[in-house]
């Protein structure tokens, strides 16, 4: 099973990545994607790779469920549509954000005490109205705000203070698949 101890995490560097994916259209290659790719077993070990599989990444939104995980086994009692919220990335359309507001409702907390950052709905249609509107950019729109309602909801249950949600001293700066006591599941600034 890959097991990798802080001491032993990998160094960071410039990753040698390959060509994963090619975008065509018609005969002509309009683009080239580069990353690494593995695949682990059953048992643990490295059934396929491409690439560079050792070298540091940040994963940002792809920890999304392990984080969403950690926050039910926490007690998170979401299901449905808001726990898919809580575990993924959203566009931005209004049933979005009125899901991410019911987390809010059912932690006792607001928008304001959201800690990510602003942005404009990411769907291109919804933005385009959005600034036809005049709507600033906001917490609520940016696509991880259900996951940081959801954080705040678990912090709140726990007792865990909502202020540093996102503080790396509360190990929130990444996934915790058995959240402490004394922080939330994880969390990243996106």
């Amino acid at each position: 099973m890959y097991s990798s101890p802080l001491a032993d995490a990998p160094a960071i560097r410039e990753p040698r990545h390959v060509p994963v994916a090619r975008l065509v259209r018609g005969e002509v290659t309009e683009g080239v994607h580069h990353g690494s790719v593995v695949v682990l077993g059953t048992d643990g070990e490295v059934a396929f790779q491409l690439g560079d599989i050792e070298v540091a990444f940040y994963p940002r939104s792809a920890l999304k469920p392990v984080q969403a995980v950690a926050m039910v086994r926490a007690g998170l009692p979401l299901e449905g549509e808001l726990l898919a919220l809580a575990a993924a990335s959203h566009s931005g359309e209004e049933r979005h954000l009125t899901g991410t507001r019911r987390i809010l409702e059912r932690a006792g907390v607001t928008e304001d005490d959201l800690r990510n950052v602003t942005d404009l709905p990411y769907d291109p249609a919804v933005r385009d109205t959005w600034i036809r509107q005049g709507r600033p950019a906001s917490r609520l729109a940016q696509n991880c705000s259900g996951k940081h309602a959801a954080m705040l909801y678990t912090c709140g249950l726990n007792g865990w203070p909502l202020d540093g949600y996102l503080d790396p001293g509360t190990r929130s700066s990444g996934p915790s698949p058995r959240p402490s006591r004394t922080s939330p599941a994880g969390a990243s600034p996106g």
